[in-house]
């Protein structure tokens, strides 16, 4: 379980690190008390992802004590497309997927961030869709904007 963090790390150059998480109207806290983490910024060029492939904004990876998570996360202060954020949490899991160790273990916790009460469609279809990473399947975590990463990792 430990070195993910380090691997990934190791694998994302120093300048697409970020210490927080925000894009438009919307962010959230990442601070997490006693946890070595890395927040990797996707649209960051030094990545050379094309511009085509779909993705999410950031992705936490962290450990404290025997747990670690890995987080794809999407942020979105007004409207959007559930299908789409799907998409993106997905395309986000599946880059951070090459940085990640083979014997890593963790917690797979895709998240969105929202800014806007979600009308039941987009609930019903955000909840109806999984994000895959490494043999794990989970539903989208959801957060309000401003609000706090631990809460969704807590959740899970």
């Amino acid at each position: 379980m430990k070195g993910l963090v380090a691997a990934v790390s190791a694998a994302v150059p120093d300048g697409c690190r970020s210490k927080s998480c925000h894009k438009e109207r919307c962010k959230l806290s990442v601070r997490i008390a006693k946890m070595k983490r890395v927040l990797v910024d996707l649209d960051c060029r030094d990545l050379h992802i094309p511009r085509s492939r779909k993705r999410c904004d950031y992705v936490f990876v962290g450990e404290k004590r025997t747990k670690a998570w890995v987080a794809p996360i999407e942020l979105k202060s007004g409207r959007f497309d559930a299908a789409k954020v799907i998409d993106q949490l997905q395309g986000g899991a599946e880059t951070v997927e090459a940085w990640l160790p083979d014997d890593g273990t963790f917690q797979f916790v895709p998240v969105l961030a929202h800014g806007r009460d979600l009308r039941i469609k987009q609930r019903n279809e955000l909840r109806s869709h999984t994000v895959h990473l490494c043999g794990q399947t989970r539903r989208v975590a959801l957060v309000r904007c401003g609000g706090r990463l631990k809460d969704a990792l807590d959740a899970r």
